[in-house]
């Protein structure tokens, strides 16, 4: 299995996360944003992962090349970046096409077992696909590791952000934040119910609010569950083991 990591001078990055990808069965290869370059590591190479930078701004012809690549040759491509650089590539490479958003700063280790988990499970489609919406980045990056060796995961800091997420790809279900910026969990809430598209999918509050007023105004949403964030992993991991199960 191989992983090829499309950087410019990335060093700090690729030099973190190489070690930490590379087994007696997984090579890691670095490449500089060249279409060449990439075109000759496409067969070989199982997921291809671009840590953005700079260049993004200026290498549009090389990211419509890369997307052409990925698409042909039905090789997941992962995309590591700051927002804006995230943004720029949104511009030439759909957000339906990137397998795999890192936005930064974050955990290397987190993207290394993300990225393993998708080696190790590329082409199971029944591993359930779980969002993650909450502002806390800490706690986002925590949960992202606790959950990356069963489920797909995908992460979210704002409820416009999933809203947005989900009218591209679909999950089997929401683990949402109580307390957040620009909307919050009972609204957004509210505002998947409303679309036709996000009304049916399962939505777990996962928070730190605890207080019988917040419990009794999300509860009268009807969500599928309350789980509260001072639980231990096991007892969160048991209780979406337990509720997919029951599905």
């Amino acid at each position: 299995m191989k992983i090829l990591l499309i950087n410019q001078n990335a060093v700090l990055i690729t030099g973190r996360l190489i070690p930490l990808l590379k087994t007696s069965e997984v090579e890691c290869v670095s490449v500089e944003p060249d279409a060449e370059k990439v075109m000759q590591e496409k067969e070989s190479a199982d997921i291809f992962v671009l840590i953005a930078g700079d260049f993004v701004n200026t290498y549009a012809d090389f990211l419509v090349s890369l997307k052409d690549l990925c698409s042909a040759a039905g090789k997941p491509l992962c995309v590591m970046g700051h927002d804006k650089e995230l943004e720029a590539v949104r511009q030439s490479i759909p957000k339906n096409m990137i397998a795999l958003e890192f936005a930064r700063p974050i955990d290397i280790k987190t993207v290394a077992d993300a990225l393993k988990t998708m080696l190790n499970t590329e082409g199971n489609e029944e591993r359930k696909q779980i969002l993650l919406v909450d502002d806390d980045v800490t706690f986002l990056k925590m949960m992202q590791k606790w959950l990356a060796s069963t489920y797909r995961v995908a992460a979210t800091r704002t409820g416009p952000q999933a809203i947005s997420y989900l009218a591209e790809h679909n999950v089997d279900l929401i683990l949402l934040d109580y307390e957040m910026p620009l909307m919050d969990g009972p609204k957004v809430l509210e505002v998947f119910r409303s679309k036709p598209e996000t009304a049916k999918i399962p939505v777990i509050f996962l928070t730190g609010r605890n207080d019988p007023v917040s419990v009794m105004n999300v509860m009268s949403l009807n969500p599928a569950s309350y789980l509260l964030k001072t639980q231990n992993k096991e007892e969160i991991l048991q209780s979406l083991d337990s509720f997919f199960n029951k599905r």
